[in-house]
């Protein structure tokens, strides 16, 4: 397993994206076409979408601006396994545009994880 991305909710994407983009120094790049507005920042050329930015109010959620943190793993039947045995309750989905499956679900701590299953091959 691997750390994939972090996702950071804002109410001004462009500014959240300049100062991501001027100060650390990211750039925006292809975002695949979910309903909710959002940019993609990337660490490097060719690389994967470092930081998600989504639209929308900080103060819903649990955890301030940070929304989730994202894993990318292998064994999709093996997670949900043992969220079932641990009885966590979770979500997937799968990204518009790609084929990569995604499982969300919450630590007790609050903090909501995601983990993507990228297509073999």
């Amino acid at each position: 397993m691997q750390l994939d991305h972090i996702n950071i909710v804002t109410p001004d994407l462009d500014a959240t994206s300049a100062f991501l983009c001027d100060v650390v120094g990211f750039s925006v790049g292809p975002r695949p076409n979910f309903t909710r507005k959002g940019v993609w920042l990337y660490g490097e050329e060719g690389g994967v979408a470092l930081v998600h930015i989504t639209l929308g109010d900080s103060r819903d959620g649990p955890t301030g601006p940070l929304d989730h943190v994202a894993f990318r793993a292998d064994d999709k039947n093996a997670l949900i396994a043992r969220l079932e045995a641990h009885g966590i309750e979770y979500t997937t989905q799968v990204v518009p545009d790609r084929a990569i499956d995604q499982i969300f679900f919450r630590a007790p701590f609050g903090l909501r994880i995601e983990v993507d299953f990228h297509p073999k091959g």
